[in-house]
């Protein structure tokens, strides 16, 4: 279109043609081959399946993974290409209440097409790629997920027996949560939203002993809408979460991580009361949890993590007073559960001390300590080089903008210079990491 290019190639127009959506009648004119019938509705996802009824369905379950599988594999060329529209609001939480309905009946038996062998083949590749969440976050890796995921998902479109179609969507539901999280880290919203409703609706196939890790999902979309700045919607998945939690006899640090979300979006709307309320409960059923047997999904909540995320949502509602006493009085109580949270974090949890120290650097900018925070955050950028997070990318550009009143500082100068040069120069030029 700007005449800088001339395409040539036909899998360039094919390319074209597919992100176009293009009809087939357009296609002859260009001496393509007719669409094929997975991109004739584009990447709509939500009215039309939730008026026919069927989205929680396993064929349509089935069938939408395989599409957005597809799709994602053959059209991501950059971090923005898979994931349609981002549903907020009673739009998103409506269609999550569906969560809460009787899991389906069993269907007829049926004789199969996969061994028991084959079975726990792919239930292994798919611990091993949750593993691989832990470290990588993009390119090929995030592909490798993604293949496995729509592999599977083929599996499940030919009749299999009860039994084994449960487990297969089960691990559905799993690969679709580590391609959530993967997106969700690459800054990808609208994707990492509908891999975590896919991961819900697979769930919702695959039994009520799975009902636990939809638990999870549904913390991991709430804190995805605390990202996004959209408090009410994350408390309204929050409680979704809690009551699903309390029918299905959830262990006590599960719902104390709950309680963290809740308590995380009381924070955000500057209710404090309410915020003290639930850290006072988080703390206390974390206390209670002692012996419990822990799901793997929830390995990395513990004391350390519940301070550092209570210290931070401290320093969100010192942010947000005018009396300058309260405001202290808040960043002071986000200093002291951060440190808490840095003295008690395993040194194999590299990310989460990220996040602690670089949320200290900005409690300090809020208590008037510039040269506190300037050496703290410049830990966090040393663990950054090995991490490659997107995440943690956000939280030092959010430090990087809080900083510029204190620009003349030598300490955060030197600093702010260092990342302008370094991770939000890097920042601004990948995409799929702002």
């Amino acid at each position: 279109m700007a005449g800088k290019r001339l395409v040539t190639a036909l899998s360039t127009w094919q390319r074209v043609a597919d992100g176009l959506a293009m009809p087939s009648e357009a296609r002859r004119v260009l001496g393509l081959a007719d669409s094929g019938a997975e991109y004739s509705t584009g990447f709509s996802w939500t009215e039309p399946s939730v008026e026919e009824g069927d989205l929680w369905s396993a064929s349509r379950t089935a069938q939408d993974i395989v599409d957005i599988t597809l799709k994602d594999l053959m059209k991501r060329r950059d971090a923005f290409a898979a994931g349609g529209v981002l549903l907020v609001g009673a739009t998103l939480t409506e269609t999550l209440e569906h969560w809460l309905l009787p899991h389906p009946a069993a269907p007829s038996p049926v004789r199969g097409t996969i061994g028991e062998s084959e079975l726990r083949r792919i239930e292994a590749a798919t611990v091993a790629l949750r593993h691989w969440n832990d470290r990588w976050r993009l390119g090929v890796r995030r592909k490798a997920v993604v293949g496995q995921l729509s592999e599977v998902s083929e599996l499940v479109e030919s009749p299999q027996p009860e039994p084994v179609q449960a487990r297969l969507f089960a691990v559905m539901a799993e690969l679709s949560k580590t391609v959530a999280s993967m997106s969700f880290d690459a800054g990808d919203h609208p994707t990492a939203q509908r891999y975590y409703t896919l991961s819900l609706r697979a769930l919702h196939q695959a039994g009520p002993e799975h009902r636990a890790y939809g638990v999870g999902v549904l913390a991991d979309m709430a804190r995805q809408m605390l990202d996004l700045h959209r408090p009410d919607d994350a408390l309204d998945i929050s409680r979704l979460a809690l009551d699903s939690a309390d029918a299905t006899g959830a262990p006590a640090r599960v719902r104390a991580m709950l309680r963290t979300r809740e308590g995380w979006s009381y924070a955000r709307m500057g209710r404090s009361e309410a915020y003290h309320r639930t850290v006072v409960q988080a703390e206390t059923l974390l206390a209670d949890a002692n012996g419990e047997e822990v799901p793997d999904w929830l390995g990395g909540f513990d004391h350390a993590e519940l301070a550092g995320v209570v210290g931070a949502r401290y320093r969100d509602l010192a942010a947000g007073q005018r009396d300058p006493a309260a405001r202290r009085r808040h960043a002071e109580s986000s200093a002291a559960y951060i440190t808490r949270a840095l003295r008690l974090r395993n040194p194999s949890g590299r990310r989460g001390r990220a996040f602690d120290l670089i949320g200290l650097g900005r409690t300090y900018l809020l208590l008037d300590e510039p040269a506190e925070a300037a050496r703290v955050v410049r830990q966090a950028v040393a663990l950054e080089h090995s991490l490659g997070s997107g995440r943690v990318r956000r939280r030092l550009s959010d430090w990087y903008t809080e900083s510029a009143t204190h620009h003349r500082d030598p300490h955060v100068a030197e600093v702010r210079d260092e990342l302008s040069h370094t991770l939000l120069h890097h920042q601004r030029n990948v995409k799929g990491t702002t």
